[in-house]
């Protein structure tokens, strides 16, 4: 009989080995995901560092090309980046963030502490249940752990036409693609938080987690479209014949509908504080 901690132990492992797969995956595409991703809105920014920017010791976690990094870096934090794929690692790094190579979970923090621990779009990626005990753990007393995720979804009519593509092109029993932004439909784009907020809350170092959220839009024209598709890892883990199958596809529906659309996007930002 195999005992609780076996199976947790087991879990963990899978998980780590599918955030380097990913990693892999994410390093093939880090030019167009840098060039490709959508930013964070300034008021998200302001509101992870407060009032008082200037001098505050920040670790971003899974920092990637440094799309969150940087626009911190820029207002005066002093960022340091934690990043498993080295080539995403080397753009971040070519827009003045330091950045250090290593899974979270692994990494050696060498006695240092910080002000905020913040992941953009990648606390998913980790054992977050130890990935949030971890930044607990390196967080000054009153620091803060702030997590930003993006959901974003088509028009409504545009995604029932997408719907139609995706379910006729892509085998049955494939992972189910996202086809917006993180969302297939306008009701999603708040959901999937569920795990990141019950993984704070069994960590006793932190305050109840708050939520902000800010809503924007973006117009994509189908090129451009089609570009942040293949910066998403479960798209360029696609079989190539299959995936310029499904881009041929959605370019048709997307030239049907009129060549762009207008992507309605809400930012959160989940703070949690590090009691004593």
């Amino acid at each position: 009989m195999v005992d609780g901690n076996e199976m947790i132990s087991a879990a963990s492992a899978r998980t780590r080995r599918h955030a380097l797969e990913r990693s892999r995956l994410f390093d093939q595409q880090a030019e167009r995901y840098d060039g490709c991703r959508p930013r964070y809105p300034d008021a998200v920014i302001d509101a992870l560092l407060g009032p008082e920017p200037s001098g505050l010791k920040v670790l971003d976690v899974g920092c990637g090309t440094g799309i969150a990094s940087r626009p911190m870096a820029a207002r005066g934090a002093e960022v340091l980046g934690v990043e498993l794929a080295p080539r995403m690692a080397e753009i971040a790094r070519s827009h003045g963030i330091d950045v250090e190579i290593s899974a979270f979970e692994d990494w050696d923090a060498a006695g240092r502490s910080f002000d905020r621990v913040t992941s953009a779009q990648a606390w998913h990626w980790l054992d977050m249940l130890a990935a949030t005990a971890k930044a607990a753990s390196l967080l000054r007393p009153k620091g803060s752990l702030c997590l930003i995720y993006s959901g974003g979804a088509h028009p409504d009519d545009l995604a029932d036409a997408l719907e139609e593509v995706y379910s006729t092109v892509v085998p049955a029993g494939t992972h189910r693609l996202f086809r917006g932004y993180a969302a297939n439909r306008s009701t999603d784009v708040r959901a999937g938080l569920t795990p990141v907020r019950d993984a704070i809350a069994a960590v006793p170092d932190f305050g109840p987690a708050t939520e902000q959220w800010s809503p924007w839009t973006r117009r994509y024209q189908r090129d451009e479209w089609l570009d942040l598709l293949l910066s998403y890892s479960e798209y360029a883990a696609l079989a190539p014949p299959l995936r310029r199958r499904l881009f041929d596809a959605i370019r048709t529906t997307i030239d049907e509908y009129g060549g762009s659309f207008v992507m309605n996007f809400e930012t959160v930002l989940i703070t949690a504080a590090r009691l004593g």
